[in-house]
């Protein structure tokens, strides 16, 4: 049988539209509404030398269905994950090393398509500050100017071992960089603070720009305590004070301190302001507070307990790397935890409390989950 040339261009034409429109926009609904967002991104600690079967960053996609099998596996340049987050504003993952497997000086950032969720090309934001990340945070500072729109300048902060917080501004494009003046916007001495999370407050209720930066801390004073330092002129440091690149813990000081009673050993945290949470890890548990806006917007140090903790054995947690809560309005329902001891990711609904058994459990065998990061978003802006 032949057939004429105009015949097979149809072909293949139609062809390629049926190939195209399989591939739906995560979980899509197939009434035309826009697609929703789940993606849980795992940076896994696992670290070896010049090899590249170890994957240290897996992308689940979407985590919110009945399984966690979707997986994107990456290999990023980050020597043993560490602290992970991704901006859909930068439209990259920013990912540092673990610090205690091998040393690492840089923070990697990877481009993603936030379409389809798939990572392209990392490149390191390098700084020897960076060699013991124990939390990130982006944060955007949006200038009106008049009728002709906004100017927006991004900065990438990082807290350290080193009881330190930096700042990098406009990340995105200083992946390659080896480090110096033109890194680093801001050094900032916590003094004695020493970071085990960093996230931002919504802040100021009204300026948006005037986040809050919430700096978990442990082994504190003489007494040895843990809890929380707000920091509340992020915005006037950053931008209202640009001339100045090195800051004392003097000028940068925390506008109050939440010690949390009989608890130790606080970890990774998740904020989540549309559920009215703050999630944190300690050692095998994960404490939640309720209102947090309200409870770190005073101004004088406070002593608290969590509302309510998850722990025990049904849960079949040992040593947490990271939580995090799907904050979305109508369709978040579930939070997830790493276990870096036993190498598994565990899914909770956000309605359990206490000895709960999880909702799903994914193991990973040799590999050990670290922090995790949740992007979920009911209406998102491609």
């Amino acid at each position: 049988m032949k057939f004429s040339f105009q015949t097979c261009v149809i072909v293949l034409f139609a062809s390629l539209i049926g190939v195209a429109s399989c591939k739906k926009l995560d979980d899509e609904p197939d009434r035309g509404e826009a697609a929703l967002i789940s993606r849980l991104y795992i940076s896994f600690q696992n670290y070896q030398p010049n090899s590249s079967s170890i994957k240290n960053l897996f992308i689940v996609d979407p985590a919110d269905t009945n399984n966690l099998d979707n997986i994107y596996q990456y290999l990023s340049p980050a020597k043993g994950g560490g602290p992970v987050i991704f901006d859909p504003n930068a439209k990259s993952i920013f990912q540092a090393s673990e610090g205690s497997v091998a040393q690492d000086t840089f923070i990697q950032r990877i481009a993603l398509d936030d379409i389809y969720g798939i990572p392209g090309s990392a490149s390191g934001i390098g700084y020897t500050g960076f060699a013991n990340v124990r939390g990130l945070a982006y944060y955007t500072y949006a200038q009106q100017n008049g009728t002709s729109g906004s100017t927006v300048t991004n900065f990438l902060l990082a807290v350290t071992g080193r009881n330190m917080l930096y700042a990098v501004s406009r990340p995105e494009g200083k992946g390659g960089s080896t480090g110096g003046s033109k890194i680093i916007d801001k050094q900032i001495s916590l003094g004695n603070i020493n970071p085990s999370s960093l996230t931002l407050l919504q802040g100021n209720p009204d300026d948006k720009n005037d986040k809050w930066l919430l700096v978990g801390f442990n082994d504190e004073g003489t007494d040895k305590r843990s809890g929380f330092a707000v920091y509340k002129q992020l915005k006037n440091e950053l931008i209202n004070r640009v001339a100045d690149t090195i800051v004392n813990s003097n000028t940068f000081s925390p506008a109050m301190k939440v010690y949390v009673n009989g608890k130790t050993g606080l970890g990774a945290v998740s904020y989540a302001p549309n559920k009215q949470l703050l999630a944190v890890t300690a050692g095998s548990e994960v404490l939640f507070f309720k209102n947090p806006d309200a409870l770190f917007s005073g101004s004088t140090e406070q002593n608290v307990s969590p509302d309510y903790v998850i722990g025990g054995s049904n849960t079949g947690l040992k040593q947490i790397g990271g939580v995090a809560i799907d904050d979305r309005t109508k369709n978040g329902q579930f939070f997830y935890v790493s276990d870096s001891e036993n190498g598994k990711v565990v899914r909770f609904k956000l309605t359990d409390q206490g000895n709960a058994t999880p909702d799903i459990t994914k193991n990973y065998g040799n590999l050990l989950p670290n922090y995790i990061f949740l992007d979920a978003r009911e209406k998102p802006e491609f």
